[in-house]
């Protein structure tokens, strides 16, 4: 059918994102999927993750070579001891080392003498890169068009805004080395059926109302929160049987445009 199975019923994941803030459980469903949470509440590694939101640093790290580079540096490495396992010349691993060094892909961990020379030990500075959907500009989504909360656009577009403020924030609290507050969720939930999903939904979105209403300051130095609640069937097919079943589906769509051409002469 072209897509992965269960996607119309079955196994879902749910995430929850608060940016920043707390999260009490409330009754119903919110209680039910705090008991499947691995993690309930944490506050996020502002150096854990970094989110790309500048053109040029992005294209530095685009190169299928620096990527392999960057691959191999999440413990302190030299150009010298890098070369033989990427299969580059000490030189050539040298000048893409300066390069992501420059764009803050790699930092200096230490400087020691070897062999008459001094050796620079790198090291990634984050333990994974995000691309900010802002650098996109106007070509970005914007949920504003798209507000079917069942549709995937507006998914997709909503979880893009909450990257790029996310990493507003979370530069903005590492220029002040204070912690951002957020909270994160994520669990897998079994639906029997379109219909369950469907009241799962809706009775998720009166708790969180309820939840909203409930701790909704009116004071003037309350803090605003964003909260985003989404959900999405789970990947169970590999790449190479979602491609094979997409070319199956074009080839049974010619045979029947071809078909109707027939019958219309």
């Amino acid at each position: 059918n072209g897509v992965d199975e269960d996607d119309e019923h079955g196994r879902r994941a749910i995430a929850f994102v608060v940016t920043p803030g707390r999260v009490e459980s409330g009754r119903s469903v919110v209680r039910f999927l705090f008991g499947l949470f691995d993690k309930n509440i944490c506050q996020i590694d502002n150096l854990a993750v970094q989110v790309l939101t500048d053109t040029i640093q992005l294209a530095a790290a685009l190169s299928p070579v620096r990527m392999r580079v960057l691959a191999q540096m999440h413990e302190p490495a030299s150009a010298t001891s890098l070369a033989p396992r990427l299969g580059l010349s000490r030189q050539s691993l040298n000048y893409h080392l300066r390069e992501l060094e420059r764009e803050g892909f790699v930092e200096l961990v230490e400087e020691r003498a070897r062999r008459g020379c001094i050796e620079r030990l790198l090291k990634v500075t984050s333990r994974a890169f995000v691309v900010d959907p802002g650098l996109l500009g106007v070509l970005a989504d914007d949920p504003a068009q798209t507000r079917d909360r069942f549709s995937s656009t507006f998914l997709l577009a909503t979880m893009a805004n909450v990257i790029r403020d996310v990493a507003v924030l979370a530069e903005r609290a590492r220029a002040v080395e204070q912690p951002l507050a957020t909270v994160t969720m994520d669990c897998e939930v079994r639906f029997e059926s379109p219909a369950s999903f469907r009241a799962f939904s809706d009775e998720l979105a009166r708790t969180v109302t309820v939840l909203a209403a409930k701790y909704n300051a009116a004071s003037s130095h309350a803090r605003r929160f964003r909260v985003v609640v989404g959900s999405h069937p789970i990947v169970t097919k590999s790449a190479s049987v979602a491609a094979e079943e997409a070319r199956r589906n074009q080839r049974a769509r010619r045979a029947r445009t071809r078909a109707r051409t027939r019958s219309s002469r």
